[in-house]
């Protein structure tokens, strides 16, 4: 019998991440360097509500919230995870997969 993946032994719900509700309510992309240091760029897309722009990992990246139709109410799961289309089935966390993670298991 083959060992579950973390993926598949633990929901989001019992992830200890402040920030597990980013994966389906807002987008997140990756932008240049340059980008990231053109004060026009920033000015235009700092002016948009709920905009951020930041480096994470040596990465630099513009995220804004935009929830996706098929999140629940609290985003922490999804109304269509039987049929979720195949880029959240491919899709896995970082902060899921690291080491430094708290689990919060039922009882």
């Amino acid at each position: 019998m083959e060992d579950k993946s973390f993926f598949e032994k633990y929901s989001c719900r019992e992830v200890d991440c402040p920030e597990r509700v980013d994966c389906c309510t807002t987008v997140r992309w990756r932008i240049s360097k340059q980008d990231y240091r053109d004060e026009a760029f920033r000015e235009w897309w700092l002016l948009h509500q709920g905009a951020r722009i930041y480096i994470e990992n040596g990465v630099h990246y513009i995220q804004w919230p935009m929830r996706c139709r098929n999140a629940s109410p609290d985003g922490l799961s999804c109304l269509s995870y039987e049929i979720r289309p195949a880029v959240c089935r491919r899709y896995s966390c970082e902060r899921m997969a690291g080491q430094d993670i708290v689990v919060h298991e039922e009882r």
